[in-house]
């Protein structure tokens, strides 16, 4: 029994690990922990990179966005605006065939150039007539003023006649003595007398009748002056077989050719001006208070993106786009809602620029000035921050 609990209390010590070799594993369990929480991993480095960008990012947009505000805020921007430009619709004034076409369409042709001719066959005829015509009437002229002539001397002659049957009539009455004069002949004098007169009246009239068929003498005559009209109209309408450009521009819908024929006033091509052009630029009726008649704009149109075109505002219209339209909307309506309207502001191109074609009816980006020297986007961009005068405006806006 003793010697039993002799080899248990021996065993003892031996199942039980000793105390002293536990404390070093102990405090490398919390070394390692305490590494593990103070060392980053890869995941938190990605956090922190993310969160970086993204505060980047918002205060880059935030700057961007202040910049295009500030921006905004010198100008009255629209994209509803077109070029225009002068356009004149040419055809003939006279009807014929076509002779000579001797340009090609989106060609550009200066004022005075031959756009094309007519056959001028008839109107040479004409114009052969009316001379002819003149001729006939100057010589009818001179027949009239030969009989004015005529009558003249006629009237004359009767005046003579009359004069001398009054002188008769004079003596015959103051003889002295009635026993040579008999009432015969006394009452023959009377009458020849009274014939002499009716005869004068007659040639009087006639010479007026005369005068009153011959009309004015001279390049004044009636019958002159309708005739030099005539030929005046036909030497008019042979000159129109040629037909001229009135201004300088480039074809469009020049579509003719050789042996064609034409009606007077048909329009056959036209003109479109290449230079005094302008905007129309529709602007809200919002924004059209803080618009002046001559404030500067810059254009940009979207065939030359980034070339800029100065020009200044000229009139502003009298009413919105839809007022003068064929069926003006009508707002008495109860079902009204109200729709921010458009006025049209016609923007005059300072610069004539024939490097830059601008067809008329194409698309641009233009802004109104509403300040003096307004800064460009950098400028703005370094306004925000207080560094505008960094730049220059020359060097911000080169164009």
């Amino acid at each position: 029994m003793n010697q039993t609990a002799k080899e248990t209390k021996s065993e003892a010590p031996l199942n039980t690990p000793p105390e002293p070799s536990a404390a070093p594993s102990d405090d490398f369990n919390k070394a390692s922990e305490t590494q593990r929480h103070s060392a980053p991993t890869p995941k938190s480095k990605a956090s922190r990179h993310r969160l970086f960008l993204i505060l980047f990012f918002l205060l880059l947009a935030t700057w961007l966005g202040l910049g295009y505000l500030r921006y905004n805020q010198q100008f009255i921007s629209t994209e509803d605006a077109f070029i225009n430009g002068n356009q004149t619709q040419i055809g003939p004034e006279v009807s014929g065939l076509l002779q000579t076409t001797p340009w090609q369409n989106n060609k550009d042709v200066k004022k005075g150039d031959v756009l094309f001719t007519l056959d001028p066959t008839p109107y040479q005829l004409a114009v052969d007539a009316a001379k002819a015509g003149l001729s006939a009437a100057k010589r009818e002229q001179q027949t009239a003023d030969a009989a004015i002539i005529t009558a003249q001397a006629e009237l004359l002659r009767q005046e003579a006649a009359a004069q001398q049957a009054r002188d008769h009539l004079y003596r015959l009455t103051n003889i002295k003595n009635k026993q040579f004069v008999s009432e015969q002949a006394l009452s023959d004098a009377q009458s020849a007398l009274a014939v002499a007169k009716a005869a004068v009246e007659q040639a009087r009239a006639q010479l007026d009748q005369t005068k009153a068929s011959a009309g004015a003498s001279g390049s004044e005559n009636d019958r002159i002056k309708a005739a030099k009209a005539q030929l005046s109209q036909a030497e008019y309408n042979l000159s129109q077989t040629v037909v001229r450009a009135p201004m300088s521009g480039r074809l469009a819908n020049y579509s003719i050719e050789p042996g064609q024929p034409v009606s007077a006033h048909q329009t056959v091509c036209s003109i479109v001006a290449t230079t005094g052009l302008w905007v129309d630029a529709n602007v809200k009726e919002t924004e059209l208070g803080e618009i002046r008649v001559g404030q500067p704009a810059q254009i940009e149109s979207d065939i030359y993106p980034g070339h800029v075109f100065k020009g200044h505002v000229l009139s502003i219209a009298a009413g919105a786009g839809n007022a003068f339209s064929l069926l003006p909307p009508q707002n008495a309506t109860g079902n009204w809602v109200k729709v921010t309207q458009r006025v049209p502001v016609r923007i005059v191109l300072d610069d004539t620029d024939t490097q830059h074609h601008l067809p008329i009816g194409t698309s641009t980006t233009t802004r109104i000035e509403l300040t003096k020297n307004p800064e460009s986007f950098v400028q703005s961009l370094l306004g925000v921050i207080g560094l505008s005068g960094l730049v220059t405006p020359s060097k911000a806006n080169p164009h």
